[in-house]
């Protein structure tokens, strides 16, 4: 997406004209974005890495292989929204921390409910609200409950406080290393390890996006 179209989608302040000219200008439409995201469950059931930064990064890279419908796989999509709380989870359950394949599909399919477009439309942040999610598989919280509902509201709280204040136009790579870093340091409050990667510079999508944050964004190389 060039300057202009960006400038001529940003005026948009309506959700259904908004995601029609934002797909339009990547000749892409929603269909396909939706028949794309059965994939995600069979390549998460597959994951065995330990870290949840790691397994995010061999996720995209699996899923840029088997996306069809443009010459690569966009660096932003609503796929990041069921990623970010899934690898949590599945890295939970890699380390050996009791947790199940059912615990990290389910954690996926509650992501994947959150719409494109929900950090301008709805205030929701979709990768943004992957501790939550977690938060709330992990505590086996439900609308019911009182303290772990509590837990999971205020773990989604932070997140999305954390992507608020990172700023800018929206960035899935920025928003979902956010949440994944954030939902790492939760999960350890909670009891539970998970291996902590270096973030710095790690992004390797800066190029492609015409919108990058630059050196405002912690994970854009310095060099």
């Amino acid at each position: 997406m060039n300057e202009q179209e960006f400038d001529v989608c940003k005026e948009i302040a309506r959700y259904d004209p908004f995601m029609e000219k934002a797909l339009q200008v990547d000749n892409l439409t929603m269909e396909q974005y939706k028949a794309f995201m059965p994939k995600l469950f069979e390549v998460m059931k597959q994951r065995n890495e330990k870290s949840p930064v790691v397994m995010f990064e061999a996720v995209i890279e699996e899923l840029g292989g088997l996306w069809t419908a443009s010459p690569e796989l966009p660096f932003h999509g609503p796929w990041h929204h069921g990623i970010a709380p899934a690898v949590l989870i599945a890295a939970l359950k890699n380390n050996g921390h009791g947790f199940s394949d059912e615990d990290v599909m389910e954690s996926l399919k509650r992501g994947l409910q959150v719409p494109a477009g929900a950090c301008g439309f709805h205030g929701l942040c979709g990768a943004g609200s992957g501790p939550g999610i977690a938060a709330s598989v992990v505590l086996k919280a439900n609308p019911f409950v009182d303290e772990n509902r509590s837990s999971a509201l205020e773990a989604n709280a932070n997140s999305l406080k954390l992507v608020a204040k990172l700023g800018g136009p929206r960035c899935c790579r920025l928003s979902s290393y956010a949440s994944i870093t954030y939902g790492i340091g939760m999960l350890h409050k909670m009891g539970y390890d998970l291996p902590r990667d270096e973030m710095g510079g790690r992004c390797s999508v800066h190029q492609r996006n015409g919108q990058c944050h630059g050196t405002a964004c912690p994970y854009y190389p310095r060099e």
